[in-house]
C-alpha cells in the first residue's frame, strides 16, 4: 500500500464501500466464549445478527443478545433441551457451527462447552422435577441387599419398577463376549455401584465367567444375580445360542421340559459360584418369550421376568454401526426414570468407557443406582 494520503473523494467512496460490504455480510448467530464455571451456568452474550439464518434459528432478539449455558458432566443435548423449553434441533441450529459434531451425532456434547439455549438474554433453566432432585455431591452407594429378593409371588413381567422412586437399576447380561468383562466388574467395585447381573451356565464355567463369579460372591453388598439360562437359547421359536448353537436345535419351538432343565442347570451353576440362589430373576435371551415360556419359568420358581426400558445396544461394535461411549452414556442418563432397568452387557464394547460417564451423569441427576431387589422394595 501506497504511504500517501488519499484525496477526499477516495476517502468517502471507500467508506461507502465499506459500509457497503458489512451491511450485505450474513453471519451465523455466534456467542463470544464464556468463562467456564464448575457447574451449569448460563449467561449473556452479544450475537451478530443475519440475513440469513438456518431453518430453526429465531429472529435474534432487539438487544443482539443470547442466553449461553456451560455444559456439566451427566448433561446431554436432550436433557438441556428439556431443561430450557427448546428441543434438540433447535440447539443444534444455533451451536453447530461452533461444534460441527453435534450436526450428526448430538451424543457428542462435552462437559465445558458454551451451548447457545435462547435466542434472547437472560433465559433461565426450568426447575428440575422435584421426584429428581439434583444433590450437593454424588450419593454414596447404598447395600443393595442382595440376598433380600422378593417373594416368587406374584409373577410378573417388568421392563421397569413403577412406584421404585429415584432409583436406577444398572443390569448387565453375560451370555456371550466378555473380554471387559473384569475390568467393568472392577469399575463397578470401585466406584460402589450397584448392579444385577444375568449370567448364562456356559459363560460363568469360561475361565473369564468363574472370575465374575468370584466377585460377585466377595461383594454381596453390591452385586446379585439373576439366571439368563444355561445356553441363551431363543425359548420361543429354538435356535440361536451362544457361544455354540448345537444345543439349541430343537427343530421348532423348545418344550417346557426344555426350558425347565435351561434354568435349573444355570441356577446351580450360579448357586456354586456365587452363593446367590437366583430364584425368582430371569431374564429370556434376546428378549423373547411367549405365555408358554413364562409358565415353564414359573414352575422352576422363575416368576420374575425382568427385561428393560432402557436398551443400549452396547453388544454391536461400532464398526457394524452399534454406539459410541459418548452415546450410549448420553441415551442412558436422558432416558432413565424412576424405577428405569438398564440393559448392559459385561461383553459390551464401549460399556466400559461408557460407565465412566454414565455413573456420574446418573447421580448427578439424583438416582440412586441400586438392585433389582432394591428397586420392589422401595416401591
Amino acid at each position: 500500500m501506497s504511504p500517501a494520503k488519499p484525496h477526499a473523494t477516495g476517502v468517502l467512496l471507500t467508506l461507502v464501500l465499506a459500509v457497503s460490504a458489512c451491511g450485505s455480510q450474513a453471519t451465523t448467530a455466534t456467542p463470544t466464549a464464556a468463562t467456564p464455571t464448575a457447574i451449569g451456568a448460563v449467561s449473556e452474550q452479544p450475537s451478530a445478527s443475519a440475513t440469513k439464518q438456518p431453518s430453526l434459528l429465531p429472529t435474534p432478539s432487539a438487544s443482539g443478545a443470547v442466553t449461553l449455558y456451560t455444559v456439566v458432566a451427566g448433561d446431554t443435548l436432550s436433557s438441556i433441551a428439556r431443561r430450557f423449553a427448546t428441543s434438540v434441533g433447535q440447539l443444534q441450529a444455533w451451536n453447530q457451527d461452533r461444534y460441527p459434531t453435534l450436526a450428526t451425532d448430538p451424543g457428542t456434547v462435552q462437559a465445558g462447552w458454551q451451548l447457545v439455549v435462547a435466542g434472547r438474554p437472560g433465559v433461565t433453566p426450568l426447575p428440575t422435577p422435584s421426584s429428581t432432585p439434583r444433590p450437593t455431591a454424588p450419593p454414596a452407594a447404598a447395600s443393595c441387599r442382595a440376598l433380600n429378593r422378593v417373594a416368587s409371588a406374584p409373577a410378573g413381567l417388568y421392563r421397569s419398577i413403577p412406584g421404585a422412586g429415584n432409583e436406577v437399576a444398572l443390569t448387565f447380561d453375560m451370555g456371550g463376549r466378555l473380554d471387559p468383562a473384569l475390568d467393568i466388574m472392577r469399575f463397578l467395585i470401585a466406584n460402589r455401584v450397584c448392579a444385577t447381573l444375568f449370567p448364562t451356565g456356559v459363560m460363568s464355567q469360561t475361565p473369564i465367567g468363574q472370575q465374575v463369579m468370584a466377585l460377585i460372591r466377595a461383594h454381596p453388598e453390591l452385586f446379585e444375580v439373576g439366571n439368563h439360562t444355561m445356553h441363551h437359547c431363543d425359548l420361543v421359536h429354538g435356535g440361536l445360542g451362544s457361544p455354540t448353537t448345537a444345543p439349541c436345535q430343537t427343530n421348532g419351538a423348545p418344550t417346557a421340559d426344555f426350558i425347565r432343565k435351561e434354568l435349573t442347570d444355570a441356577g446351580a451353576i450360579l448357586r456354586a459360584g456365587t452363593g446367590q440362589n437366583a430364584v425368582p430373576y430371569w431374564r429370556p435371551p434376546y428378549g423373547t418369550y411367549s405365555q408358554a415360556v413364562l409358565n415353564a419359568a414359573a414352575s422352576v420358581g422363575y416368576t420374575k421376568t425382568l427385561l428393560w426400558d432402557v436398551d443400549t445396544i452396547d453388544w454391536k461394535p461400532i464398526s457394524e454401526g452399534g454406539p459410541t461411549a459418548q452415546q450410549i452414556a448420553s441415551k442412558v442418563v436422558a432416558n432413565s426414570g424412576n424405577g428405569s432397568v438398564v440393559l448392559m452387557h459385561l461383553g459390551g464394547y464401549e460399556t466400559l468407557d461408557a460407565l465412566r460417564l454414565m455413573v456420574p451423569g446418573l447421580r448427578q441427576r439424583g438416582f440412586l443406582l441400586t438392585s433389582i431387589s432394591d428397586l420392589f422394595d422401595g416401591r
